[in-house]
């Protein structure tokens, strides 16, 4: 081995000395256990710590970790497998930062399991209730496309985070962003389910995906969201970034609005019961997602004792680069109430859609702006929204 490389080797006599040195006294826990480099979240290290938490593996650059030199395996030109350059935002320990679910892989997976299970035990009654018979045949087109144009935007949004799980600083955020992606690619085959159960019960409805790619391809009403899932995915290379504009930003006011003020209140009103229940799971999900989101990016990273202000002001600018597209996309997608069969009033009246989206901007103002000291005119975006709707009782 070369002086060159023995230098930069965690091989290095002079960094194993260093090494030893920089070893503490006694064990953070009085009772010895392999976790014992692990600072735990609460008293004690739980079942979520010492799974996730068994190596700590950082290059010298990196806050958190116990290994010290370079890395044995790099990517093609030179780059480590976690470098701080991955990220504008800093920290002195990565290793802070905790899901608030605290899933590891198996709770996750058997989490996973036990949906499918119940999502058939719904299916199975559902189709033996024939409710598909009450459901008005133009709300079925809707269904069709423009919520089937939902599974692009959700299976989008999951290939988003392939660069955010590899690049993550820390095992316990890199295992958040990987079950929190997945949530994203089950949203869309949630919805791909429901087709294809439709057309089992209704051999009429089709199963495949001409008709949503056709819209979220060509059609107004996505093609503002489909540009910005697309900048999300493939030019986006931060995997911080990528964490809170999917879903500090984007998902909750755009997917939010899609899913619980348009499908989800609409659907009962011509006889669909079933897209509601489904869309539960994805609306669960959201939710997990907010957790993690929030206690990562307002409530770790911004009470750094050293780069605390420096990720308070990347995330605002994060926040400020992706606002105009996310309002925009929410603007285009206003056309979506020129396609319903037929007005009602109370529901898609400019009042209401109003009223809605003004619904779904202050549960972000208060889930997301105002814990990252973001201000916001919350009317002034509104009104930007509401300028896309044209169609309604008015």
């Amino acid at each position: 081995m070369s002086n060159m490389a023995s230098k930069h080797s965690v091989f290095d006599p002079e960094s194993i000395k260093r090494v030893q040195e920089a070893l503490p006294d006694k064990p953070f826990e009085r009772q010895p256990t392999m976790n014992y480099f692990l600072e735990p979240e609460g008293k004690r290290l739980n079942e979520y710590e010492q799974l996730i938490g068994y190596t700590m593996q950082a290059g010298d650059q990196l806050g958190g970790g116990i290994e010290a030199g370079d890395f044995q395996q790099k990517h093609p030109g030179g780059r480590g497998a976690y470098v701080a350059e991955s990220t504008e935002l800093r920290s002195t320990d990565w290793w802070k930062f905790r899901d608030p679910n605290k899933n590891w892989f198996f709770p996750y997976v058997k989490a996973k399991s036990e949906e499918g299970r119940h999502t058939d035990r719904h299916l199975t009654a559902y189709s033996a209730s024939g409710d598909i018979r009450g459901v008005n045949p133009e709300w079925l087109n809707i269904v069709d496309g423009l919520y089937g144009g939902m599974i692009f935007m959700e299976y989008g949004l999951f290939n988003s985070h392939s660069s955010a799980t590899k690049d993550s600083l820390s095992d316990f955020i890199k295992m958040w962003i990987a079950e929190t992606s997945f949530d994203k690619n089950d949203a869309a085959q949630i919805i791909q389910t429901q087709r294809v159960f439709t057309n089992k019960i209704l051999p009429s409805f089709p199963a495949d995906l001409d008709t949503p790619k056709d819209l979220w391809m060509n059609d107004p009403v996505y093609v503002k969201i489909r540009e910005t899932v697309q900048e999300l995915w493939q030019g986006t290379f931060d995997w911080g970034e990528i964490v809170w504009s999917v879903h500090g930003v984007f998902d909750p006011i755009v997917g939010q609005f899609m899913r619980r003020e348009f499908f989800s209140r609409l659907a009962p009103l011509y006889g669909d019961t079933l897209t509601p229940w489904m869309l539960s799971q994805s609306l669960d999900y959201a939710q997990s997602a907010k957790k993690g989101t929030v206690k990562l990016m307002t409530e770790v990273l911004p009470v750094d004792p050293v780069y605390g202000e420096h990720n308070a002001a990347v995330v605002n600018a994060w926040t400020e680069k992706w606002l105009p597209d996310t309002i925009a996309s929410l603007k285009g997608f206003m056309a979506a109430y020129e396609m319903l069969p037929y007005q009602i009033e109370g529901f898609t009246d400019k009042v209401s859609v109003e009223k809605s989206v003004r619904l779904v901007i202050n549960d972000w103002e208060t889930d997301f702006a105002k814990p990252s000291g973001f201000s916001v005119d919350v009317d002034a975006l509104v009104l930007e929204v509401m300028s896309g709707y044209k169609q309604g009782v008015q």
